[in-house]
């Protein structure tokens, strides 16, 4: 659940225009996105996103946080923040930075992109001390951290390309690699969007760097998060209404709730079927 919500949180890269992708330059925009995230059919969790851009520099900043019995249970607080450029109709990050607490246990990671290709990173807690094996630094070369490469996905999408692909992440703990596939269209029914959407299917292939410890029993890693895409105004591209994946104690689906900043506490949001999949 963790670290499905910092998946979520990585999601807000897919606003930025395409005309910015494509190596246009655009005046500085600002977009903001919330989301309330249920498991089981219980809220459980909210992401907030901002995306700011001027030129061709980019920033993306998410605030994730858990609520209900997950808080009891595990009280997630986490911001993250990725900077970069585009280039070649890439996403180049510069720096990534995410802090926060799990667990009463405050953690942070800073990674620097080298223009050779070069990840200089900082953990704390160390790998050791938080009894996983470090990721060898052969796998480094050539990575992204989570936010970049979940943009880099959206916009493959945005220009008519589908989102297949595959791309190499590093998250300043774990290396893994995400590949991306199509799924055909769904009708989903939720507080802010009801309607036909598209979904891309993603799947996390872990590399090296994984914890072996559970934080709940019956907890799994998803094997796959569905993001449902649809086109909400003509000055956006599709945007993500709707994630979901199985996480062994029930679904985990997230619904966007509001554009343009959160407009309700999180949890207020009124759904007919926070579980409800496509049939």
């Amino acid at each position: 659940m963790v670290n499905w919500l910092i998946k979520l949180a990585a999601l807000l890269a897919c606003v930025v225009p395409p005309s910015l992708a494509a190596g246009g330059l655009v005046p500085e925009q600002r977009i903001e996105l919330a989301y309330d995230v249920y498991l089981g059919g219980f809220f459980a969790g909210s992401v907030d996103l901002t995306t700011e851009q001027i030129n061709a520099r980019y920033l993306i900043a998410t605030t994730s946080r858990s609520h209900g019995l997950l808080d009891f249970l595990i009280e997630l607080r986490r911001r993250n923040k990725s900077q970069g450029q585009f280039m070649d109709h890439q996403a180049r990050p510069s720096r990534y930075v995410t802090t926060g607490v799990r667990a009463g246990e405050a953690r942070s990671v800073e990674i620097e992109y080298g223009a050779d290709g070069d990840v200089r990173f900082t953990t704390r807690p160390s790998a050791a001390e938080d009894k996983r094996e470090a990721v060898p630094p052969h796998h480094l070369r050539g990575t992204m951290d989570p936010l970049s490469a979940l943009y880099q996905a959206i916009l493959r999408f945005g220009k008519g390309a589908g989102c297949m692909g595959r791309s190499k992440v590093f998250d300043g703990r774990r290396r893994y690699d995400f590949q991306f596939e199509t799924i055909d269209e769904g009708q989903t029914d939720g507080p802010f969007y009801s309607g036909l959407a598209s979904i891309c299917r993603v799947r996390q292939i872990p590399i090296a760097g994984f914890s072996k410890q559970t934080w709940l029993p019956l907890l799994t890693r998803p094997k796959w998060t569905d993001i449902w895409l649809a086109k909400l105004r003509d000055n956006l591209p599709p945007l993500p209404v709707r994630l979901q994946a199985d996480a062994g104690l029930g679904a985990m689906v997230a619904h966007l709730v509001a554009v343009g900043g959160r407009k309700q506490p999180p949890g207020s949001a009124q759904l007919s079927n926070p579980e409800a999949r496509p049939e």
